[in-house]
């Protein structure tokens, strides 16, 4: 199959490169722009994995379908959350999921603040200390000058859900720490899984709703899961350079990282830009368009060599236009059947999936452009620093 027959085509891809130097150097700046300057985009969007978060693992003696999960998750304010189904749906009376939200704790440190101020307020100077974590979840640590009981406690917490609009905690568990002496309790508040589990019972109890298991991701595990996300990425291009400096020479290899960097840096930018949520499954997108990208850019570069051993009295500027128009039926055909695989999920894919399917989409897009002009013209311009500098 051919789009291009060889030898057909004689398009003269180094004659533009300054163009489309420029139009890259823009994409650049668009996407740094959106990246570092909230302002203007609202800057990077982290996903729970990076975020941190709560995961509630969920069974029901029903096939529920995903929709109506999200439906109940959303409705109790989680905009922001991930539903992944651990069965296929064979079974027509089962169903499991794996449901990501991004908060650890129900209360924000806005509503903790209220909720410290009317309660000074009604147990009358009594409250010497209020301690609240919202990386350690729903719990409350409150010391007193005087005694108090645990019942006065909850009591008293239970009638300023209403004054915040809290509803959570008028069910609350009070146990007291420390020693006898000591006026110190925990207030145990009704958590993230608690309430996902009372939604859903509420709604579905003909599915009989399950909670299996419960894990958090906090800040810190976020942040080194983002790092290590980053660093994998950094790992991934410095093989690369180290593979085409030994696979070909250092004149070739900057133009192919450059180029690699090149890819994941808009597509990172376009997350940015369009708000979508930058998670694990997105650092997996980055790495396979890396590797894809790298793979087009190989076959181009390789094209290059042989033609320099074959036509050696010609510049290596029209060596470089003949390699290109000899392996564009190659890198056509290869971008669009990937492309129409993509499709499939662009159309039928949710959630991560389907944002998964856009970066891949775009990279995809995007490698192609800068195996042809990006990579090939960083090795024209090496070519020449090289020869000045043998001058």
């Amino acid at each position: 199959m051919e789009f291009f027959k060889a030898g057909s085509t004689h398009i003269d891809f180094v004659g533009k490169k300054k163009f489309f130097a420029v139009f890259s150097l823009v994409l650049i700046v668009v996407a740094l722009v959106a990246i570092f300057i909230e302002d203007v985009a609202g800057g990077i969007n982290w996903g729970i994995d990076f975020a941190g978060g709560t995961v509630v693992e969920i069974e029901f003696q029903k096939d529920i379908p995903p929709e109506q999960i999200r439906q109940v998750v959303e409705g109790l304010g989680y905009k922001k959350n991930v539903i992944q189904r651990s069965t296929l749906g064979e079974e027509k009376n089962h169903s499991e999921y794996i449901i990501r939200v991004e908060r650890i704790a129900i209360l924000s440190r806005e509503d903790a603040n209220k909720l410290e101020k009317e309660l000074k307020q009604r147990f009358a100077g009594k409250l010497v200390y209020f301690g609240f974590d919202a990386d350690s979840g729903d719990q409350l640590d409150l010391r007193f000058s005087a005694p108090v009981t645990e019942a006065e406690v909850a009591k008293v917490v239970g009638q300023a859900a209403d004054v915040i609009g809290r509803r959570e905690l008028k069910q609350v568990k009070v146990k007291k720490q420390g020693r006898e002496d000591e006026n110190r309790y925990l207030v145990l508040i009704t958590g993230v899984a608690a309430q996902l589990d009372s939604a859903f019972k509420e709604k579905m109890p003909e599915a009989q709703p399950t909670i299996r298991k419960v894990e958090f991701v906090g800040p810190q595990v976020g942040e080194k899961l983002r790092n290590d996300g980053i660093l994998a990425m950094l790992y991934a291009i410095l093989g690369i350079l180290a593979y085409v400096a030994f696979r070909f020479n250092l004149q070739f290899a900057p133009g192919a990282v450059i180029a690699l960097a090149h890819d994941a840096l808009l597509t990172v930018g376009l997350f940015a830009l369009t708000g979508l949520e930058i998670n694990l499954t997105f650092v997996a997108a980055v790495l396979t368009v890396i590797g894809y990208s790298v793979n087009d850019t190989i076959v181009i570069y390789d094209r290059i060599r042989e033609n320099m051993a074959r036509i050696r009295s010609k510049p290596l500027e029209e060596v470089v236009n003949t390699s290109l128009n000899e392996v564009l039926n190659r890198t056509v055909l290869t971008s669009v059947t990937t492309l129409l695989a993509l499709l499939g999920l662009l159309v039928m894919g949710f959630g991560e999936i389907r944002d998964f399917a856009i970066a891949m989409t775009f990279g995809v897009v995007v490698g192609t452009y800068s195996s042809v002009y990006v990579a090939s013209s960083l090795t024209l311009y090496l070519d020449k620093m090289m020869k000045k500098m043998r001058a």
